[in-house]
């Protein structure tokens, strides 16, 4: 795609390939799979399986409903995860003494290993992603995706009042469009 330094090409599409969703998608897509390649090799797991044990680092004792809702998963796909972490040795399953019928999970010493070194892979993989970048074009990239992060929820928030047709899950529900399902 060539550079287009005015910002029309953002701003005034003429084409698919102009759309912010579109750019943004594909270079998501294609980072994810290089990210995904890496994260199998060098920490022995998957992306979904990185995510959970990510949160579950930065967020110990997380019961599963939170956990599928920071994953980006339905409850069912994350249970199945981390139910297979579990097994894998990677992660406890803890019982709240307030609430016994919900389970808060945390990694164990195995999990927190993997997570060190997943993160560390995770980490150098995004500095080499962004070493193209200098540090002002950083700097500005990443003011711009929080100003369009920002744009996009007020977007979401007036597009909600939009009628849908009946019985059908809405255009919007992120779940739906995270797994890649309409939407």
């Amino acid at each position: 795609m060539a550079h287009d330094n005015s910002g029309n090409r953002l701003q005034r599409p003429q084409r698919l390939a102009d759309f912010i969703n579109y750019r943004i998608y594909h270079l998501n897509r294609v980072a994810l799979g290089a990210t995904a390649l890496h994260l199998r090799a060098r920490a022995g797991v998957t992306r979904r399986e990185w995510r959970m044990i990510s949160f579950l680092g930065e967020q110990p004792g997380t019961r599963l409903t939170e956990l599928a809702e920071s994953a980006g998963l339905d409850k069912v796909l994350a249970s199945r995860a981390v139910h297979a972490l579990v097994k894998r040795g990677l992660v406890r399953r803890e019982t709240r003494t307030q609430d016994r019928r919900a389970a808060a999970f945390t990694l164990t010493e195995q999990g927190e290993a993997v997570y060190r070194a997943a993160f560390a892979q995770a980490r150098d993989f995004n500095t080499r992603l962004a070493a193209c970048l200098t540090a002002e074009e950083a700097r500005v990239l990443s003011r711009c995706l929080d100003k369009l992060q920002a744009q996009a929820g007020a977007m979401l928030v007036k597009a909600q009042a939009l009628p849908q047709p009946e019985g059908e899950a809405p255009a919007w529900d992120l779940l739906q469009v995270w797994r890649g399902g309409k939407g």
